[in-house]
C-alpha cells in the first residue's frame, strides 16, 4: 500500500485540508497516531517520505485539523508497523471511520455549524445567560420568537434554526452518557417577555421540568447579587474527555470567539466562579422560577 503514488500532484490533492477546525475527536485521534510515530522512532519529516505526501499534512493529522480517510490512518499504521486487524489499529481506524460520518449540523455552516459539533462531542457545559433563556434549555415557541425578533426575516430560515436548536437539545438526553449542563441565568433573562406572557410562562414551567433532570442543574442570578465578572456578556464553557483541553464559547454582535488558551480560560472558568458563589442554590432558583410562572414575570 506504501509508495503507490505516482506523482506529486496526487499527493498535493491528499494534502488538501478536510477537518477544520479540529475538535476533540479528531485531535484524539492525531495525539494516538503521534505516539505511535513517536514510538517507531520516526520523525513527522521521515513518515511524510515514507507514505509520499508533505511534512505539514503529518503535523495536521496530529493536531486534529485534517480528517483523514481510513485509508490515509491506515497507511500511518503500516508505516508504524501496527497490525490494522487488532489493537491499537482497530480502534483508530474505527475513529478515523467516525471522524467521515457527516453530522446533522454540517449543513448549516459556518460558526454556528462548528460549535454545535463542539457541543456534540461535550461532557460538560456551563452556561451563563445574561438576557435570554439558553438555546438548550428552550422551548420550541421561545426558540421561534428569539429567532424571528432581529435575527432573521426568512420563514424558512426560521424553521431551520429552531429544528437546529430542537435538535441541539438531545444531548441533554442522549445515552448512556448525557452531557452535563450547568446554567447560571440572569434575573432579567427570566423576566424579559419573549413572544408575550403565554410564551415565558411555558418557559418557566420548561426550566422546572429540566431542573429534574439528574444532569441539569440551573441557578438564577438575582437582581440584589450586584455587578459580577460578566457584566458585558455570556458565554459557555466546555469539557472534554480528560486528555481533550477545554473550550471557551462567546456570542457577540460581531460574531462568534472560540476561546482556548489557558489565560482566556482561566478568566472564564474564574467569572463562572464569582457567578456561581453570588446565585441562589439551584433548589432557592427552582422555587424563585416557579413563583414567577404562578404570579407573573
Amino acid at each position: 500500500m506504501l509508495g503507490k503514488h505516482p506523482n506529486r500532484f496526487w499527493c498535493r490533492i491528499r494534502d488538501m485540508p478536510r477537518f477544520t477546525p479540529a475538535t476533540p475527536r479528531s485531535r484524539r485521534l492525531g495525539r494516538e497516531l503521534r505516539k505511535l510515530r513517536d514510538a517507531k522512532g520516526l520523525t513527522g519529516d521521515g513518515v511524510a517520505e515514507i507514505v509520499r505526501c508533505s511534512p505539514s499534512r503529518i503535523s495536521r493529522i496530529e493536531s486534529g485539523e485534517i480528517k483523514p480517510r481510513v485509508g490515509d490512518v491506515m497507511e500511518l499504521l503500516v508505516a508504524y508497523g501496527v497490525k490494522i486487524d487488532g489493537e491499537p489499529g482497530t480502534s483508530l481506524l474505527e475513529q478515523a471511520r467516525g471522524l467521515r460520518e457527516e453530522g446533522w449540523w454540517q449543513r448549516l455552516g459556518g460558526k454556528y455549524a462548528t460549535y454545535i459539533a463542539y457541543e456534540t462531542e461535550a461532557v460538560e457545559l456551563k452556561n451563563f445567560e445574561p438576557m435570554l433563556v439558553p438555546g438548550l434549555l428552550q422551548t420550541e415557541a421561545y426558540a421561534r420568537e428569539v429567532n424571528v425578533i432581529g435575527r432573521e426575516t426568512d420563514p424558512d430560515g426560521v424553521t431551520q434554526r429552531v429544528a437546529a436548536r430542537m435538535t441541539r437539545q438531545e444531548v441533554l438526553h442522549r445515552k448512556p452518557t448525557p452531557l452535563r449542563m450547568h446554567a447560571i441565568l440572569s434575573e432579567a433573562s427570566l423576566r424579559t417577555e419573549v413572544g408575550g406572557p403565554d410564551v415565558l410562562r411555558e418557559q418557566l414551567d420548561h426550566l422546572v421540568t429540566l431542573s429534574k433532570l439528574p444532569n441539569v442543574t440551573i441557578q438564577v442570578l438575582r437582581f440584589e447579587a450586584g455587578a459580577h465578572l460578566a457584566d458585558s456578556s455570556g458565554f459557555v464553557l466546555l469539557a472534554f474527555e480528560p486528555d481533550d483541553p477545554p473550550l471557551g464559547y462567546i456570542e457577540t454582535l460581531a460574531g462568534e470567539l472560540f476561546l482556548e488558551s489557558s489565560r482566556d480560560l482561566a478568566r472564564l472558568s474564574a467569572a463562572y466562579d464569582n457567578l456561581r458563589t453570588l446565585a441562589r442554590s439551584p433548589a432557592e432558583s427552582i422555587k424563585f422560577i416557579r413563583e414567577l410562572s404562578e404570579h407573573g414575570a
